[in-house]
């Protein structure tokens, strides 16, 4: 199957509600933990190595970056929660920002969760899932690195997570190994 985000680009990163484009279309937000390997799978779901900048210290990306992948269709990569670089004025603006765009974007329709498969379900991660609960936004969940455990533990993973979650759209996704990609491309291209 040919990947249809492939030819996805960066547009701009806004830290105001205010500065968002136009409200249309499909929305995917991109959340998850600074060291959750999250700019590797939006690099691996796009097969571009140099769309999100991989940083050898996490918590580099400080504006909510738009990435579009064709006329509808938006991905939005957040911070990864902990925004370790990020200054203390530029924090207390995420809380705000996203209450907001949670509460009054009709184009959100769903938002991808990113974990490390070894650590998963961590408080941040939570607070996200319950964000989305909140709101009802859709989420889907994502384990990162599964280069890094046997098939055995990540299906065990698996399983404990859609447990503690009650969610089964949980994908299993390595950037070194291309692994699980094509899966999740499949659910993003079929949300409306």
């Amino acid at each position: 199957m040919k990947n249809p985000f492939k030819n996805t680009t960066f547009l701009f990163g806004v830290t105001k509600f205010s500065k968002l484009p136009d409200d249309y279309g499909i929305e995917i937000l991109l959340s998850g933990r600074s060291n959750a390997g999250k700019s590797s799978a939006l690099n691996g779901l796009t097969e571009n190595k140099k769309l999100a900048r991989i940083s050898k210290t996490p918590g580099r990306t400080t504006e909510i970056n738009f990435f579009q992948v064709n006329q509808e269709f938006k991905l939005l990569d957040l911070p990864g929660y902990g925004f370790a670089q990020s200054n203390r004025s530029k924090k207390k603006n995420w809380g705000p920002l996203l209450e907001k765009y949670f509460s009054n974007r009709e184009s959100l329709k769903s938002v991808l969760i990113f974990m490390d498969i070894r650590h998963p379900l961590k408080k941040l991660d939570m607070e996200m899932i319950a964000l989305c609960e909140n709101y009802t936004v859709p989420f889907i969940l994502v384990l990162t690195k599964l280069d890094k455990v046997s098939r055995n533990v990540c299906m065990k993973t698996i399983k404990d997570v859609a447990l503690k979650t009650k969610n089964e759209n949980i994908f299993a996704t390595s950037a070194l190994k291309d692994m699980g990609f094509e899966a999740l491309r499949k659910k993003l291209i079929s949300i409306k």
